[in-house]
Formats: C-alpha cells, sequence, structure tokens
C-alpha cells in the first residue's frame, strides 16, 4: 500500500502561508493486510470515506495520501484540532471487528511551508512526519507551536495533557508535546517511541538535516539486508550527520538499541575497542581482554553499532567490525570512513555530493531551492543571517557558489555563514581564494572539521609520501583524466603504469579522487580537494615540470583525435573531444600565457583545428591568435602552416570567409613548401570553399577540383566527401541543380558509409538550399527540418543548431509562416549570440526584420512602428555585412530583396534610406534589443 496519490477537496481552498498540518495512519497496517486481505481493503475504504469527510466538513485540504496515510492542511489550528477529535470518533464509532480495528494515531503541527504542485515541502512538513512516526494508535499528538495557538480555541469539553519534551528521529531541538483529551478517547497510552525513551546514545544534531532523503533511504535499506555497511566520502562530505540521521530512523528495527561510537578524537587504534565498550557501557572484566569482554555482552544482543570516522584506525577497525560480526549474529555495524573496510561481505555506499543545479540551467529561487547543495545553504545562511532570503536576484549566484563548492555540504556550510558579511555575488567571485573564505566553522566540533585546509589536511597526512607526491601531480588536471593521462603526468622512476594505477586506486578508496567507471574509466578531483593539491604542488617545487608534463600529454592526445578523425564516427569522436576540453583549456593558458613551453602551446592550438571548428569557435579563435603572435624566426614552418589552417577553418566557422582566404593562402604555400599532400588538400579546401562563399565562383571551383583529386587519391574519404558538398553548392550558385543533386548524393553516400552523422545533416541542409533555390520551399523546408532535428543534443550542438533554426527560419519566412519563423529566429539568436557568431546573428537580425516588414497588422500606426524598425534593422545588417565583408547566398538575398520592396513601398524611398543610416550606427545590443521588439 505504497501507491502515493495526490489528492484534495475541491471545495477545500488550498491554505498557504502559516498552515496547520494534520498527519495521520493505521497503527499495524501492514499486519492486517497479511492476514486478510479482503477484510483490510473493505476497511481501508471504509477509513478513507470517514477521514475525507470529516477532515473535508472543517475546511481541510488533502495534498496527499500514502498507502493508508492521509496528509491535509489547515488554515487555522482550531480546524486542524476539530478534525482530529471528528475522525478518531468516527472511527471509533465504526465497526471494524472483521480487521480487529482500526486504530489511527495522528499528530498536528503548525508552521510555514513551501508549496509546489499542490503539495507542501520543508522542515514543518518534516516535523509533522516525525511527530506522527512516535505516537500510537487513537492517540492524539499536539505539537508545542500548535498547542500555543489553540488556546481559546479548544473544542468543547477538551484539554491538551502534557507529555513534555522529546528528541524526535530528526535529531534536532526537543519537541514539546502535548495529548488531547477528550470525552470517549483513549487516554492512557505507552511511552512515546521518541529517542528519549527508544535505547540509543545519538548526539543532538544542532541543524536541520537537509539534502539527503534519497540516500538515507538507500543506506536503510542496504543496512536491513547487510550485516555490514560502510559510508565512504570525501571529507566534509556529511558522512557523520548522515550515518546519525540513519541510525535513528532505524532506532524501532533493534530491539537493544543503536550506539554511537565516535572515533575521531583517539589518536592509536589500539583505544578502538575500549571506545566501543566504553559507547555500550561494557566494562573490562578482571583478567579478561576487553575484545572478550565486548563480545560476551554483545552476544545475545540485537543492536546497530555506528562507527564513525574509521579512516586514521582503520586496521584496528576493520579487526574489531570483523571480530564482532563472527561472534554476535544479531549485531550490525555501520560505519563512516574514508575508505572502506575491505571485510567480506562489507556494502560500500559512497556518499555523493549534494545535488546542484546543472549548469547553464537558468534558476529561479524556487526551483533552484529543489537541490539538495541550494537547500542547504539557504537553511545554514538563515541561521547566520535571519534577515537573508533566496531571491531570482541571488538565486543564480547562490547556485554558482553550491556548483564551485562541489555540493560539499561542509564547505556549503561555512560559505553560508558569510551572508552576514558578503552578498552572494561577492561571495561567489572570491571562491578562488576558497581556502581563506572557508574558514569560521563550529568551533565545538573537530578542528579538522572548522575549516576546508583542515578537513583536507587531514586526509593528506594520513597519506604515504607516494600517495602524496601523486595526489600532488593529479591536481594539474582541471576536468577528468584517464588512466593513460596520469601515468603521463605521475610516472617516474619509481612508478610505472601498473603502479600509478595502484595509488590512484588507493586515493579513490580514500575519497581523494573520484572514479566514474560507467564506461572508460575516469578520474577526478573535486574542485576544492584540486586547489588544495595544486597549493601542495606549487609549494613542492613541482609545478613546473607537472605542468609541462600534462601539455604534453595532451598534446598526444589531440594529435591522435586529429589522426583519426577521417576513420571515427561522429558521435565516438566527439564523445573523446568534450572528454578532454577542460585539460586543453589549461594546458594551452599554462603553454601560451604562463612560464610554460611556447611551442608545444603552437603546436596544441593548431593541433586542435577541427575542435574549434565543431565546438569552440570563440575560444580557438583566442587561442590560435595567441598562438600566432608567438610566431617567430625559430617556429617550424609546419606549426605556422597548421595555425594558419586552423585560422582559416575558424574564419569559414563564423562565415567571415575574406580572412579565411587569406589564412588558407598562407598555409597553402607553407604546406606546398614542405610538400605535405593531404594538408595541401585541406588548405585547398578552405581556400576554395571561402572563394565560392565570396562568389568567385570559377576559381573556387578550380582550387576544389584540385583538392578533390589528392583526396582521392590519398584516399581521404571524409575530405572527398567534404569536397564534393563545397562542390555541389557551387553548382547551387550557378543554378545547375542537376550538378549539385549528384555531387550531393555522392558525398551523403560517403558520409553515410564513415559514421559522418553531423556531415549527413549538412548534406541534408545543403540540398535544402538547392530545392529552395529550385521553387519547392515545402520540400526545401522537411530537409531543413531534418537537418535541425540531427544537430540537437549532439556535441556541435550550439552552432549547427543555430545553422539549422536560420535556415528553417528562412524558408517560413518564405512560405508567410511568421509566428513559427518568429519563434525559430529567437532561440537561433540566442544561440549565436552565445557562440558569438557574429554572421549568424545578422541572418536572425535579418530574418526578424522580414518578419516585422512583411507580416500583416490590423493597427495602421503598429504596422508603421514594425516597418521603421525593420528598417533600422537592415541598416544595422547591412553596415556589419560591409565591415565583415560577407555576402547574401540565394535565399538569403531573395528575402533581401522582399525587405527592401515592401519598406520602400510602405515608407518611401527617402524615409527608408534614413532610418536605414540610423540603424546603421547601432551596435549589436542596441539591434538585437529592438528585433526582439518586432
Amino acid at each position: 500500500m505504497a501507491t502515493e496519490i495526490h489528492s484534495h477537496s475541491p471545495e477545500s481552498p488550498q491554505p498557504s502561508g502559516t498552515v496547520t498540518f494534520l498527519f495521520t495512519d493505521i497503527e499495524g497496517s501492514t499486519e492486517r493486510w497479511e492476514r486478510d486481505r479482503n477484510a483490510m481493503a473493505a476497511a481501508l475504504r471504509r477509513h478513507d470515506v470517514l477521514m475525507r469527510s470529516t477532515i473535508a466538513a472543517r475546511g481541510g485540504y488533502v495534498f496527499k495520501t500514502i498507502g493508508d496515510a492521509f496528509c491535509a492542511a489547515f488554515g487555522t489550528a482550531a480546524n486542524a484540532i476539530a478534525a482530529a477529535l471528528a475522525a478518531q470518533r468516527a472511527l471509533m464509532d465504526e465497526d471494524f471487528s472483521a480487521v480487529d480495528g482500526v486504530f489511527v494515531r495522528m499528530a498536528l503541527h503548525t508552521g510555514t511551508a513551501d508549496e509546489r504542485d499542490s503539495d507542501y515541502f520543508g522542515p514543518a512538513v518534516n516535523r509533522v512526519a516525525r511527530l506522527l512516526a512516535v505516537g500510537h494508535g487513537g492517540q492524539i499528538l499536539v505539537s508545542g507551536i500548535t498547542a500555543d495557538l489553540l488556546q481559546g480555541e479548544m473544542p468543547a469539553e477538551c484539554s491538551l495533557y502534557d507529555l513534555g519534551s522529546h528528541r524526535l528521529k530528526d535529531l534536532a531541538r526537543p519537541e514539546h508535546f502535548y495529548q488531547l483529551i477528550a470525552s470517549g478517547l483513549r487516554q492512557n497510552f505507552p511511552a512515546l517511541r521518541s529517542l528519549d525513551e527508544l535505547p540509543n546514545n545519538l548526539p543532538l544534531q544542532l541543524t536541520s538535516f537537509v539534502g539527503r532523503e534519497q540516500d538515507v533511504s538507500a543506506i536503510k535499506q542496504l543496512l536491513l539486508h547487510n550485516r555490514l555497511v560502510t559510508l565512504v566520502g570525501t571529507g566534509g562530505a556529511g558522512k557523520t550527520r548522515c550515518a546519525v540521521q540513519v541510525a535513528a530512523e532505524l532506532l524501532d528495527d533493534f530491539s537493544d538499541g543503536v550506539w554511537f561510537v565516535e572515533l575521531a578524537p583517539i589518536s592509536a587504534g589500539s583505544l578502538v575497542t575500549a571506545e566501543i565498550a566504553q559507547a555500550l557501557g561494557v566494562r573490562e572484566g578482571l583478567n579478561q581482554p576487553p575484545l572478550n569482554a565486548l563480545l560476551n555482552y554483545l552476544k545475545r544482543r540485537r543492536l546497530l553499532l555506528v562507527l564513525d570516522n574509521c579512516e586514521h584506525v582503520i586496521e584496528d577497525a576493520r579487526t574489531a567490525a570483523a571480530t564482532i560480526l563472527r561472534g554476535c549474529p544479531d549485531v550490525r555495524i555501520f560505519a563512516t570512513s574514508r575508505a572502506s573496510l575491505s571485510i567480506a561481505g562489507e556494502q560500500t555506499f559512497r556518499l555523493p555530493s549534494l545535488a546542484v543545479p546543472p549548469a547553464g540551467d537558468a534558476v529561479t529561487a524556487k526551483t533552484a531551492q529543489q537541490y539538495g547543495a541550494v537547500a542547504l545553504f539557504l537553511d545554514r545562511a538563515l541561521a547566520s543571517d535571519a534577515r537573508f532570503a533566496l531571491s531570482d536576484e541571488n538565486a543564480p549566484f547562490v547556485t554558482r557558489i553550491c556548483r564551485r563548492l562541489d555540493g560539499i555540504p561542509l564547505a556549503i556550510e561555512l560559505a553560508a555563514a558569510r551572508v552576514k558579511v558578503l552578498t552572494p555575488r561577492r561571495l561567489s567571485e572570491i571562491l578562488d581564494e576558497r581556502f581563506r573564505v572557508l574558514t569560521g566553522g563550529d568551533r565545538t566540533v573537530m578542528p579538522r572539521h572548522q575549516t576546508m585546509r583542515a578537513l583536507i589536511d587531514w586526509s593528506y597526512d594520513l597519506l604515504t609520501d607516494q600517495e602524496r607526491n601523486v595526489f600532488r601531480k593529479l591536481s594539474i588536471f582541471a576536468g577528468d583524466f584517464t588512466l593513460a593521462s596520469a601515468t603521463a603526468v605521475c610516472r617516474d622512476d619509481a612508478l610505472d603504469e601498473l603502479a600509478v594505477l595502484e595509488v590512484l586506486t588507493s586515493l579513490v578508496d580514500k575519497s581523494l579522487v573520484q572514479a566514474d567507471t560507467a564506461g572508460e574509466a575516469r578520474y577526478s578531483l573535486l574542485e576544492s580537494t584540486r586547489q588544495y593539491g595544486h597549493e601542495k604542488l606549487v609549494a613542492s617545487g613541482e609545478h613546473h615540470a607537472t605542468a609541462d608534463a600534462h601539455a604534453a600529454a595532451f598534446l598526444e592526445t589531440a594529435e591522435q583525435l586529429d589522426r583519426t578523425y577521417y576513420t571515427t564516427p561522429d558521435r565516438e569522436w566527439f564523445a573523446q573531444v568534450e572528454a578532454d576540453s577542460e585539460n586543453w583549456w589549461a594546458a594551452l593558458e599554462w603553454a601560451l600565457t604562463a612560464d610554460g613551453d611556447v611551442l608545444l602551446g603552437q603546436q596544441l592550438a593548431g593541433t586542435l583545428h577541427r575542435v574549434w571548428g565543431f565546438l569552440w569557435v570563440a575560444q580557438g579563435r583566442r587561442w590560435v591568435r595567441a598562438a600566432l603572435e608567438r610566431v617567430d624566426a625559430t617556429t617550424p614552418q609546419s606549426v605556422v602552416a597548421r595555425l594558419e589552417l586552423a585560422e582559416a577553418y575558424i574564419d569559414a566557422t563564423l562565415e567571415q570567409y575574406k580572412t579565411s582566404y587569406d589564412a588558407a593562402e598562407r598555409a597553402l604555400a607553407l604546406y606546398r613548401e614542405i610538400d605535405d599532400p593531404l594538408r595541401i588538400a585541406e588548405a585547398l579546401r578552405r581556400a576554395g570553399h571561402a572563394l565560392i562563399k565570396l562568389g568567385r565562383l570559377a576559381q573556387g571551383e578550380a582550387l576544389l577540383d584540385e583538392a578533390l583529386a589528392a583526396a582521392r587519391k590519398l584516399r581521404a574519404r571524409r575530405l572527398t566527401g567534404a569536397l564534393l558538398e563545397h562542390l555541389a553548392v557551387a553548382r547551387v550558385a550557378q543554378n545547375d541543380l542537376v550538378g549539385a543533386r549528384a555531387h550531393f548524393a555522392e558525398a551523403l553516400a560517403i558520409h553515410k558509409a564513415g559514421g559522418a552523422e553531423f556531415s549527413v545533416a549538412q548534406v541534408a541542409a545543403g540540398l535544402a538550399e538547392a530545392e529552395f533555390q529550385a521553387g519547392n520551399a515545402e520540400t526545401a523546408l522537411t530537409l531543413a527540418h531534418e537537418f535541425l532535428a540531427a544537430t540537437r543534443g549532439t556535441a556541435s550542438s550550439a552552432r549547427m543548431t543555430a545553422n539549422a533554426l536560420l535556415n528553417v527560419a528562412a524558408y517560413l519566412v518564405a512560405l508567410a509562416r511568421y509566428d513559427e519563423a518568429q519563434s525559430h529566429t529567437r532561440e537561433a539568436l540566442t544561440l549565436a549570440r552565445g557562440q558569438q557568431l557574429a554572421v549568424a546573428v545578422l541572418w536572425a537580425l535579418q530574418h526578424l526584420a522580414a518578419i516585422g516588414a512583411l507580416r500583416q497588422c490590423d493597427d495602421p500606426s503598429t504596422a508603421l512602428v514594425k516597418r521603421m524598425r525593420s528598417a533600422r534593422l537592415l541598416g544595422y545588417v547591412d553596415s556589419r555585412f560591409a565591415t565583415l565583408e560577407t555576402i547574401r547566398e540565394y535565399t538569403e538575398q531573395q528575402e533581401y530583396d522582399k525587405i527592401r520592396a515592401a519598406l520602400h513601398e510602405s515608407l518611401g524611398l527617402d524615409e527608408l534610406i534614413s532610418l536605414m543610416n540610423q540603424g546603421g550606427e547601432w551596435n549589436e545590443d542596441e539591434a538585437v534589443a529592438e528585433a526582439l521588439l518586432v
């Protein structure tokens, strides 16, 4: 009966603000279901009718049912207590003898809660659920807050009986309990199932438990089915807090209690057994080893033993745990450590960082706090400064803080404490100095938990010299990395690949390195850990040599990818590229702007030319230009040629064909001197393609034909396909659609055979242009949609999707489907600006100008405003095209001609020229702002 049903009484509106919650469930329902399902089903149906009717009659809002549990909200505490009393009386009057009675426990608590999708979330909801869990069937429990609100509002002849303060399983401050006393209700019940009544020594927690609900549920299941579970995680991940919470929630499952053993304060492993015995209250017998006394005590007990912070005494903790498990069959052990205990039968749960909103997602206050890391930040910030509020304005900065801190709870808590003196914006800006910022933790906890530096010091000091050496060098990686990359950076006379793997595995086990083994194993360091390791690397004097080794390793990776481009399917190739991107940026930063190896940086910037063109155009332009600026007489010709070829490729991607041609010509001259046939063909391709786009068709085709002959001779199939595409475009420009289709068809066959999915999509785009020029706009639109579908969600999606959206928009404008065209164009404009695709931005602005000029408008004054805006936009586009030396092809030119004609007719030539001149003075931001008003 765990099915969750969201429902509410239609006549009862959903309360908001301060709400009194009534939670109920049937005590012992599982046993009754197992005994007689049919009878229990009938009883539950009647129970549900009574609960709903009594709640609705008093203005309650049932927002959730889970099995036999009801969750209701009331606008006032008086209505909630009246509903609870009526429901208990109605249930007692009903004949439930077929199931030996239905005994419902109830709890009321008042507070504010977040409302979302007709549901409630937050501490008040969690608190009433905890309150319900300690009660008994037939009992109505009332929290102290609700009791205060009921002063003078109690139902007639009812009173509240003071049950005193009790700790709940959320381990926070004790709650003052009351029991409703009324005629007809049972009054005497066993002691509440609170932490004060159940055997345990769980420490009181001064802060709320936030963001780990799914982890707690998973760990509980492991502990109920395994005798040893170890909670493993990096320092500051919240292992202790999570373990204590799990232990509290399992109190009812262990008749002899749950016992917490804190091992962090002890300095010698020999004290582990004594510490366990002390927690359990076991005294050593005369002439009896401590472990024997402990085993004698535990042998006949059913309990859960929590061994917290085992890492620094792991050998002795392992010995004690293994001995207890062998000799005490009803004892279960829950350990926390930065490494597993490595005992047979052990189940390890690696505690992840708290969830953060994905990078790039727009966040609001409402969406951000659904993620555990942001929820924790908000909770701790409010504890530090009650005036703090999460808003739509500061939510992006809070999200950035949580992401920069890798979702590590301790780091987030330390950062949140700073809201007393720093705004979230300022705090996010200075987090690069995190080890100075993240101080001032709770002075009552272990010193190693008071600051991030002390926390990682603790882990670092426990490493061997060899582990420290590798850990420091691993901090040079900017993103994740493979074993091969780690070996290239860390290898020395004492460490071969196998030894590096062994040390890497040990660092993973100790939670200083993260491992992702879903595909090819890749490793990473959390940002805080990486920054700590980097400081140690610099202090050791090893930074320069390690950075050089790192850059050399990723140059080799880039060269391997470049060699295999023509023979690797697109998706596989792009996956490899994206995996290493952050390390390439770091290597280039070191080599070209720091005290690194300039030649190595130049080689890397040039080798990545395909990567720049496909994925990161703006970054590529910056790095290639930085590399070219460092060229001198000592730079090898082959390196200069590769950089010029990269420049040509990048400029072509940006549709800046004049500069692309110039760079390709320089590369071609150098490659002819070097006599590199494949690179000559690639340079010819770039030069020929640029000439076609510049309208110099005969010259361009001649270069492309020369390149095609060389590519066929070299059996460079993918290059052959690309050259055929360019020649097809040249044929389209000369209105030779038969020749264009033949070239496209051959290119398509080559690309499909080689797994070049994105090239296949580009062929579809080329065919669309051909069909549009032939007058088949609907066919062109269909092909363009195929291109768009193929680009979405791919590695190169931003650039290619922007172009695909612009193609679709152009055909929609031609078909007078302006609303659809506007939607596609606006999306393309956002992507193009994000990728710094200057020409694509201009195409988008022209499409929006066309929509403003050509779409009919019933209001003449509104129509005039839109056409004047379109005229200015057109002037801006013309001005920028002149600067970039870009020409319009058929599709854009016919659209442009339509716009000019429509504006000429409605505005007159003199007004049109004047408005276009005004637009020519705009900057991009002004033009985009106006375009979005179309």
